[in-house]
């Protein structure tokens, strides 16, 4: 995904470009960078970058003037405008130009996070950072390591979102907890293993639910029968 930080102060353009590099390990791919709004129209016409994040108070061109003419001529980019000006006027502007955010400096890493992470969750379905992709990417991360002592932060790690808002997205889309459909893949190597032959209490480490009798538990809660009866009465 290309993006675009217009940034007049070197140090800040530096610290930006070090953020996505590090947060979003690789998932921007070319990171250009202006120096002033007219540098900027250029950059964003010529490139077409998916997103822009644009300080407003520029030389040459101010950014709200140059979000203007990027917007007049692409409707559909997104921009993320940055600024030491907290007033509403600049707020207005800003949401005038279809600005998704206005980050007032000084800022977190995290408040920033949560800006792109929006305008990640805003792209198709069928590119990388949809919702319905963000979900397919965690089912697959826990379906490849169910057997682990998988946590719900160490999963939203991995897509680089906040664990709240990756529960809700995971629940409006599949209709399940991220929690839940780990015991749900938990519960199906599990039975497979059962019907293996393979001891309950040897299945339940095996298949990331750790402790035998609360799996015993979970099992019968589940199915209807505990574990050592659903591996005799599928071999009957």
């Amino acid at each position: 995904m290309k993006v675009l930080i217009v940034e007049d102060e070197l140090l800040e353009s530096a610290a930006l470009v070090r953020i996505l590099e590090t947060r979003y390990s690789g998932k921007f791919s070319p990171i250009l960078t202006a120096r002033d709004g007219e540098q900027a129209v250029e950059l964003a016409l010529r490139e077409k970058p998916a997103l822009i994040l644009m300080d407003i108070n520029l030389p040459a061109l101010s950014g709200v003037e140059a979000a203007h003419k990027i917007v007049q001529q692409l409707p559909d980019i997104k921009l993320i405008m940055v600024s030491a000006y907290s007033d509403y006027e600049h707020l207005r502007q800003s949401m005038r130009n279809h600005a998704v955010d206005y980050i007032v400096k000084p800022y977190s890493v995290e408040t920033l996070c949560e800006a792109v992470n929006r305008v990640l969750m805003e792209q198709p379905e069928n590119e990388l950072y949809g919702r319905a992709a963000v979900v397919e990417q965690v089912k697959k991360y826990l379906q490849e390591h169910y057997a682990e002592d998988v946590t719900l932060q160490q999963v939203a790690s991995r897509v680089n979102l906040d664990k709240s808002y990756l529960g809700r997205i995971f629940w409006e889309v599949s209709g399940v907890t991220v929690m839940g459909y780990l015991k749900e893949v938990r519960l199906t190597h599990a039975k497979e293993q059962l019907l293996r032959g393979r001891p309950a209490a040897e299945v339940a480490i095996a298949t990331g639910f750790g402790d035998p009798a609360y799996f015993s538990r979970y099992f019968k809660q589940t199915v209807g029968c505990t574990p050592t009866q659903y591996r005799k009465d599928t071999q009957t």
